[in-house]
């Protein structure tokens, strides 16, 4: 079955491997992703998210430049294989083509430090996603936090540059990503915007309470404007923690926050966003060439012909050609 996977972080681990003296291609590696596991996975299309910690980037700007310099590089050597697509025509051609589709995306909105003719030149260059934030505050927002008592805290709102950038992204078709927002500034991407946006890597807080993922109330938002929310697989995002050792990440833990996330939203509010090449732990999902095997817990646990192929690649695709 055809995959589409909104999130994975494997173009900044090639980045980090060129340090050492036999860097890490696209083509084939030890990581969670590169173009031969794709195929053994029937792999059609896969967004590269350029990825960014503030507190290791002085320049996020500069920084992501040069991610997407060493994307695109490795996309033309394997130009045979995958394509970049920067519209909903292109993935067309693409699969006309019998290729692979790679999206640009970035992760983590100080990339353009607050600057709107930065995300311009994003937009030129490609990207067509953008997280507003990761784990840090930034000119945009901020991420959810934890009171000491464990609970959440949600309340960082969007400040007014954070606002512009969510009009000006939906007006350029920059895809608004809500993962790693805190709950506030969800609702004020909410209050001002009126197309599809998606949580590109997200799981259900009811199954799994962490800051990271989605209230049923939030899905239901999402599923009602048009949008997706990608299943992550990290273990720490689909069950509570039981002890000192990283959550292993089990297939049913997947399909059972699917299940919630259909019964919440409906069965189209619900693609892949795997995170692979930026989780770690005990993955039973051990690379890209594993999705046979969520297809057939899926199965297992009840989900229609009709219902796993809107997980695998038609509810995303259904975004991408109202929003590409």
């Amino acid at each position: 079955m055809k995959v589409v996977d909104m999130h994975c972080d494997t173009i900044s681990e090639i980045w980090y491997s060129h340090s050492n003296e036999n860097p890490k291609q696209l083509s084939k590696n030890d990581l969670h992703i590169d173009i031969d596991k794709m195929k053994k996975g029937d792999y059609f299309l896969q967004n590269f998210a350029m990825f960014i910690d503030l507190e290791k980037s002085e320049n996020p700007f500069s920084y992501i430049m040069n991610l997407i310099d060493i994307f695109y590089s490795e996309i033309e050597k394997n130009k045979n294989d995958i394509s970049v697509i920067k519209s909903y025509e292109d993935i067309l051609e693409a699969k006309e083509q019998g290729k692979m589709c790679a999206m640009l995306t970035a992760e983590e909105g100080e990339c353009c430090e607050g600057k709107l003719e930065n995300l311009y030149t994003l937009y030129d260059r490609g990207v067509r996603m953008m997280t507003l934030t990761w784990n840090h505050k930034n000119s945009l927002g901020g991420p959810n936090l934890y009171n000491s008592d464990g609970s959440i805290d949600g309340g960082a709102k969007l400040t007014k540059t954070g606002i512009e950038f969510v009009e000006e992204m939906q007006r350029l078709g920059v895809i608004i990503d809500v993962s790693h927002l805190s709950d506030a500034g969800f609702y004020d991407v909410v209050n001002n915007s009126n197309k599809p946006f998606v949580a590109s890597h997200s799981n259900a807080r009811a199954l799994c309470y962490h800051r990271r993922n989605l209230t049923d109330e939030m899905i239901r938002i999402i599923a009602e404007r048009g949008g997706v929310i990608g299943l992550n697989y990290y273990g720490e995002f689909l069950t509570e923690p039981g002890g000192d050792k990283k959550t292993p990440s089990r297939i049913s833990d997947m399909a059972k926050h699917a299940r919630h996330i259909i019964n919440v939203g409906g069965k189209e509010c619900i693609g892949l966003g795997s995170d692979f090449d930026g989780i770690d732990g005990e993955l039973e999902m051990k690379n890209c060439t594993y999705l046979p095997k969520l297809a057939e817990e899926l199965e297992r646990q009840g989900f229609t012909n009709n219902e796993i192929e809107g997980i695998f690649y038609k509810n995303v695709l259904r975004v991408y050609r109202e929003m590409l």
